[in-house]
């Protein structure tokens, strides 16, 4: 089983955003498939992530099909959070470079979580 990448709309509107989703969504590519969503009055209601805190109700059969190891990646991924985010950003902080590095270090960790293997270019890079 494959990832699926969750985008607004917006994504699917944009030639840049839409060439590089297409370039890594697909067979032989780190992500299985791609969905976009209209987000548009929930962007506009003030954005951020609670603008994204939907609850989905899912039928019985919906919830059979979710993995079982569904609640170890959430649980790993809440570690993620609380290894890699920082709890506040100044302006002084966007100019050290240890930021570079530490944003490289969660992102390279997040993706391997993920099982996306390396889709970053510093990661290709290296």
């Amino acid at each position: 089983e494959r990832p699926l990448l969750v985008a607004p709309e917006e994504c699917r509107e944009n030639d840049a955003v839409r060439a590089w989703i297409e370039a890594h969504v697909g067979e032989g590519q780190p992500i299985g498939e791609a969905r976009f969503f209209d987000l548009r009055e929930s962007m506009q209601n003030g954005g951020g992530p609670a603008c994204l805190r939907l609850r989905v109700v899912l039928t019985a059969e919906e919830r059979a099909a979710v993995s079982p190891w569904i609640d170890d990646v959430h649980d790993a991924l809440v570690a993620w959070v609380k290894r890699h985010y920082r709890d506040r950003l100044s302006a002084d902080d966007l100019a050290d470079p240890q930021l570079l590095d530490e944003s490289r270090t969660a992102l390279d960790a997040l993706t391997q979580l993920l099982g996306l293997g390396s889709v970053y270019p510093f990661q290709q890079n290296r």
